[in-house]
């Protein structure tokens, strides 16, 4: 709809010999994101870079948390070297291209620097609770209803662009900001029902709901927005070892999938400040997956 796409599939690309040519005749090895290079590069030189939807490519996907975590961080990494390596290219518009775009510009930035905000958000919240709490909590209502509104969205047009396999997936792409979240976002709609009921519920179990636990559970949701990270990135960590069976997947449906990606992107903007090797860490295949005849 905006006219510009950001990655065609690296294993899903399909070239002519003269756009290959007009790219550079060769396949990028600077970047761990040789794919979304040449989508940029096709882009820049005038040409149309087209989605096909109904295009089937088998692939195994990592079937673990640590794999996952591998592959990610070379995507996250990669998107960070492509942004460096473009830097022209960004909130310039220019004949012939969309990449130059506001609006493209904008949703690129918003994934790649959403670990910023995080942190940001929690900083500033955690500064007004002992500043102004009210001012603090009306900024983080504001925040959090205008996440809901967004995530409910996002969440509903990527459940109704493949019915077939959002019937298979609800659950987990209902639950991928994570169960804490998930009561965060019902806080900040509605704020007096929820406080109304856990005064019922403790106090059906025999503990005062006082103002001091009050700001105490209000000064964790501030904590926890960047917090949740650190919780997903529990789960990588945990996983090889003889409790990660059990913990892991607790771990995440609490922490967050989303969360889980942001320590990732975090992880990449570490390696490229220390200028780590760049290791082609690829998903070590088992052959689980068979392609129909």
């Amino acid at each position: 709809m905006l006219g510009v796409i950001a990655c065609l599939a690296g294993g899903a690309q399909l070239h002519s010999r003269e756009n290959l040519i007009a790219v550079g005749g060769r396949i990028d090895t600077t970047t761990l994101a040789e794919d979304t290079v040449t989508t940029f590069r096709t882009q820049r030189a005038g040409r149309i870079v087209i989605f096909e939807p109904h295009a089937v490519v088998w692939a195994e996907e990592p079937g673990g948390i640590v794999a996952l975590w591998k592959q990610r961080l070379r995507w996250a990494r990669g998107n960070v070297q492509v942004t460096k390596m473009f830097r022209d290219v960004w909130f310039r518009p220019q004949p012939g291209s969309r990449l130059g775009s506001p609006t493209f510009g904008i949703i690129w930035f918003s994934l790649l620097l959403l670990p910023v905000f995080m942190v940001a958000a929690s900083g500033s919240l955690i500064a007004l609770y002992f500043l102004n709490f009210k001012l603090a909590f009306a900024a983080f209502r504001l925040l959090w209803v205008t996440n809901v509104v967004t995530y409910t969205f996002i969440t509903a047009l990527a459940l109704f662009i493949d019915p077939d396999v959002g019937r298979r997936t609800w659950r987990q792409a209902v639950m991928f900001p994570g169960i804490i979240n998930m009561l965060i976002f019902t806080t900040a709609v509605l704020p007096r029902q929820l406080s109304w009921m856990g005064h019922k519920i403790l106090g059906a179990a025999g503990i005062e709901l006082t103002s001091g636990w009050i700001r105490g559970i209000v000064l964790f949701t501030y904590i926890w927005l960047m917090g949740c990270m650190g919780v997903s990135y529990l789960a990588k960590v945990l996983e090889p070892r003889r409790v990660g069976k059990v913990l892991c997947p607790i771990l995440l449906y609490v922490g967050g999938y989303g969360p889980l990606l942001c320590a990732i992107t975090t992880a990449a903007y570490v390696q490229e400040f220390r200028k780590a090797d760049m290791k082609w860490d690829k998903t070590v295949k088992t052959g689980k997956v068979a392609a129909p005849v």
